[in-house]
C-alpha cells in the first residue's frame, strides 16, 4: 500500500512571491492614492496662482494702463501667485500683457524647495521622482458688454453725456417728466416720456433682472408707467445699504435712440454707464422712492418738479470683478469689467 504524505518543502518560497507581487500592487495604488491626489491638489494650487495673478494685473490695466505693474513680465504676478500657494511657492512662467486686446496670460509652474516641479513620494521607487504641473489663466479688461443689469431701466445718451468724464458730479437722470421748468430736451414729447408709450423701463421675464446685450442693442421697452413690482426687493436691498453707509454702484444701460411707439416701441443700447446712488423717485411708494436729504436736497435745487422722476446719483469710472458682466463693450462712460476667460 503506498503511503500519502505532504511534502510541504516543495511549497517553500510560494508565500514570498505572492506577498512580492501583492506589494508592487500595494505600492502601486498607493503611488496613485498619494502622489496623484497629491499632483491634483497641487495643480488647484498652481491654476488659483494663476488666476489671481492674471486677475491682479488685469485690474491694474483697467484702472491705469500706464501703471508699472500693468506689463509684460509684471512683478505682480509673482507676488498673487505665491500667496496663493500653502508653501508660498509658485513659479510663475510668464506674464504677457496684450494691452490693445486687454488681456493679460499668466502660466505658472508647481514649485517646491528643491525646483520648479512636484516632488513624488511612492512614484519614486519606479523611478518618478518629480512631475511638472502647469497652469494658464487669461483674463480680460474692457467695457461692459452683456450681463443682467438689476434693474430693468435705461436712460438717454443724452441725459448723461452731460457728465462723460464721469468725475462724479451730481446728477437727476430724467426717466419721466418735462424738465426743471420747460420742456427736457432729451425726452422726445411734450408730456415727458422717453418714448411715445414707454417710461424708459425695459420688458422683462418675470423676474426684476434682465439680460442685455450691446451685440443685440435693440431691446423691447415696457409700457407700463410704474417699476415692476418684483424689483421692490432690489431697490429695498439698495436702501438698506445706503442707511447702513454703504456705497451702492450700478450698472445701468444707456441707449442712443429710439424706435417705434407703444408695445411695438424699442430702444437702441450702446453702452452701460456705472452710477453711484444717492436716491431714487421713480414712484409715490416705498421702496420705489427713497429720496434721503441729499438727494431730495439736490433735487428741490434744480427746479425739478414732483412729476419728474428719476435717479439721484454721480457717475463715477468704475472697475468691477462682476461675474454677472461680460468684458468687450465701450468704456465710453468710464466703466471697466474684468473678468477670467480661461
Amino acid at each position: 500500500m503506498r503511503r500519502l504524505t505532504n511534502n510541504t518543502d516543495k511549497e517553500r518560497g510560494a508565500t514570498a512571491v505572492m506577498v512580492a507581487l501583492m506589494m508592487v500592487m500595494l505600492l502601486s495604488f498607493g503611488a496613485i492614492a498619494v502622489d496623484v491626489g497629491g499632483m491634483y491638489a497641487e495643480k488647484a494650487v498652481t491654476q488659483n496662482g494663476a488666476d489671481a495673478a492674471a486677475l491682479a494685473v488685469a485690474q491694474k490695466c483697467a484702472k491705469n494702463a500706464a501703471d508699472p505693474l500693468c506689463n509684460t513680465g509684471s512683478t505682480l504676478s509673482g507676488t498673487l501667485a505665491n500667496a496663493n500657494a500653502k508653501d508660498n511657492l509658485t513659479n510663475v512662467a510668464s506674464t504677457v500683457v496684450d494691452k490693445t486686446a486687454g488681456k493679460v496670460t499668466v502660466n505658472t509652474n508647481a514649485q517646491d524647495s528643491t525646483g520648479v516641479h512636484f516632488s513624488t513620494f511612492f512614484a519614486r521607487i519606479f523611478g518618478t521622482d518629480t512631475t511638472t504641473i502647469s497652469a494658464e489663466a487669461v483674463a480680460v479688461w474692457g467695457g461692459a458688454k452683456a450681463g443682467v443689469i438689476s434693474l430693468p431701466i435705461a436712460f438717454s445718451s443724452c441725459e448723461v453725456d452731460s457728465s462723460v468724464a464721469a468725475d462724479g458730479t451730481t446728477q437727476f437722470l430724467l426717466s419721466h417728466g418735462s424738465g426743471a421748468g420747460k420742456k427736457d430736451t432729451c425726452h422726445d414729447t411734450a408730456s415727458g416720456l422717453e418714448i411715445p408709450g414707454g417710461f424708459g423701463w425695459l420688458v422683462t421675464s418675470g423676474s426684476c433682472g434682465v439680460k442685455v446685450d450691446l451685440s443685440s442693442p435693440w431691446v423691447d421697452s415696457n409700457t407700463g408707467n410704474n417699476p415692476e413690482s418684483n424689483c421692490s426687493s432690489i431697490l429695498q436691498q439698495w436702501k438698506d445699504q445706503l442707511v447702513a453707509g454703504k456705497k451702492v454702484v450700478a450698472l445701468l444701460p444707456v441707449f442712443d435712440k429710439t424706435s417705434g411707439t407703444g408695445a411695438g416701441a424699442k430702444f437702441h443700447l450702446k453702452a452701460f454707464a456705472a452710477i453711484d446712488l444717492m436716491g431714487w423717485d421713480l414712484a409715490n411708494q416705498d421702496p420705489f422712492h427713497y429720496m434721503p436729504t441729499a438727494a431730495q436736497s439736490f433735487k428741490d435745487a434744480g427746479g425739478w418738479k414732483s412729476s419728474d422722476l428719476g435717479i439721484v446719483g454721480k457717475f463715477i469710472r468704475y472697475v468691477a470683478l462682476d461675474e454677472a458682466f461680460d468684458a468687450g463693450g465701450p468704456t465710453t462712460y468710464g466703466n471697466t469689467i474684468v473678468e477670467l476667460t480661461k
